[in-house]
């Protein structure tokens, strides 16, 4: 079936279409599928009052040596001192705007500036949350599937596995990382799951055992199950390192995250995108004949690893 062509002008910068065809054109464009975005959500929030600065600040407060030694009665002894790690973040602005003729949105057979909003609306989203994802996957506390020693070394055939898993928790557990609390869930460890990766995890035979077919609350909220006290959260823009691995396998990075791993501030309220719509004839003497109308996101937020213990990072192979 014909359908109108959209082309971009390079010398106007304007979206434009081509001539449309009213008995081909369809007026009734496919749902979008617009992947989960989660890594914001999980996110530990920190608002910083308007006015008040673009730097965000977490006060951590580092273990303490265990005390094994019985004071001596009427001695005091000698007092601990405190190890506090700063960790600041400065928020920085996000976004994008495109460009609409007024005369394709007057005679165009589909509402064009609602629907370029619906899409500035999905692109912010997207954007957010790989802006998000880059920082959080960055961390230096990595491990390699299958006992590989770097992800250049990491075969296609290096699936997740359960003691990959195992491993992974352990590591969590032995730096003493608490768990994160998931509304209508109860507590437990994150695990960022790529697609990819899912597709091998849920053949496991401990996973099947896990979480078995009727199980309620698998598949909300994009968590799509729970095993060994880590609940997986299947995300669509998961990280893949391209022809990374060995004979150019690509390899794919499971996250397991506790408490306190990462923060994402803003200012009051700022991370949430703000579409901004100008209609034609706002732009005063720059739209002289009111021709152009303008659909735009824009997001203030910063994003920060809080605690590099809370953030394990699994790199392995997947069925394609």
């Amino acid at each position: 079936m014909a359908t109108a062509v959209q082309s971009y002008n390079q010398t106007t910068g304007t979206n434009q279409l081509a001539a449309e065809n009213a008995t081909f054109y369809q007026t009734a464009m496919l749902e979008r599928l617009i992947p989960e975005l989660v890594y914001m959500k999980y996110g530990e929030k920190k608002n910083i009052p308007k006015r008040a600065g673009a730097t965000a600040q977490w006060r951590r407060l580092n273990s303490l040596a265990v005390s094994t030694t019985a004071v001596t009665e009427g001695v005091t002894p000698d007092g601990v001192n405190l190890d506090i790690a700063a960790i600041t973040a400065t928020v920085q602005t996000y976004g994008a705007w495109t460009k609409i003729s007024e005369f394709i949105d007057l005679v165009g057979l589909d509402p064009l500036l609602t629907e370029t909003s619906e899409l500035m609306g999905e692109n912010a989203g997207e954007s957010i949350d790989a802006i998000i994802r880059d920082v959080i996957y960055a961390g230096t506390n990595a491990m390699y599937a299958g006992g590989k020693a770097s992800r250049a070394t990491v075969a296609a055939t290096d699936k997740i596995t359960a003691l990959d898993i195992l491993r992974a928790r352990r590591t969590l557990k032995r730096s003493r990382v608490k768990q994160v609390n998931i509304p209508g869930r109860g507590r437990g460890y994150l695990a960022f799951v790529h697609t990819d990766v899912a597709t091998d995890l849920m053949q496991l035979d401990v996973w099947v055992k896990a979480n078995p077919e009727n199980n309620t609350k698998n598949f909300e909220d994009g968590i799509i199950g729970k095993m060994y006290g880590i609940y997986f959260v299947e995300v669509d823009n998961g990280m893949k390192y391209d022809a990374a691995g060995a004979d150019d396998a690509d390899v794919y990075a499971t996250l397991f995250v506790g408490r306190g791993a990462y923060g994402v501030p803003d200012v009051e309220g700022s991370s949430k995108p703000e579409i901004i719509v100008h209609e034609a004839g706002s732009a005063g003497t720059a739209d002289p004949l009111n021709q152009f109308n303008t659909v735009a996101w824009k997001s203030v937020f910063a994003t920060m690893r809080i605690n590099e213990l809370c953030l394990v990072r699994l790199e392995s192979g997947a069925t394609v």
